[in-house]
């Protein structure tokens, strides 16, 4: 189980905007270091409903359980209602097709208390494809997550 959340805050000719998202992906080891990891992510800003993203990510982690330091890369696709990061957040109903996304990214896991938890850096490039109201567009996003996560 792991829980990554972000704070950022941006400008743009309509005044600043202050965002929180939260990330939370339930694994599942299928064979030694590849892991199925679905993924919910949240994002809201003051005054606006939240985005909502869910995917479907393949991760690998080289050395998971026999290293103190061990790197992950990981890719997915997913769907969502609208962005959750980096704009003011547009949405289109409660539909989860307005938004599909590419993830790619890459990573260090750092086991800490006795192996059972970790901390998750990881960069992650995402490629949004929108539909909202008829409005087609392209996001593009590299970003740096941190986590935590714990092993059951």
């Amino acid at each position: 189980m792991s829980l990554s959340a972000d704070a950022n805050s941006f400008s743009d000719g309509g005044g600043s905007h202050n965002q929180v998202s939260l990330a939370f992906r339930p694994g599942l080891f299928i064979i030694e270091g590849l892991s199925v990891e679905p993924e919910l992510f949240v994002g809201t800003m003051k005054g606006r409903a939240p985005a909502l993203n869910l995917s479907g990510n393949l991760s690998y982690s080289y050395g998971m359980g026999h290293n103190v330091f061990v790197p992950f890369v990981l890719v997915g696709y997913g769907a969502g209602n609208g962005l959750p990061f980096g704009q003011p957040l547009v949405r289109q109903g409660n539909y989860l097709s307005a938004v599909t996304f590419l993830n790619a990214g890459a990573g260090l896991k750092v086991m800490v208390i006795g192996g059972r938890a970790l901390v998750r850096v990881e960069y992650r490039y995402q490629a949004f494809k929108t539909d909202l109201y008829g409005v087609k567009g392209n996001t593009y996003a590299r970003r740096l997550l941190v986590g935590f996560s714990v092993l059951l």
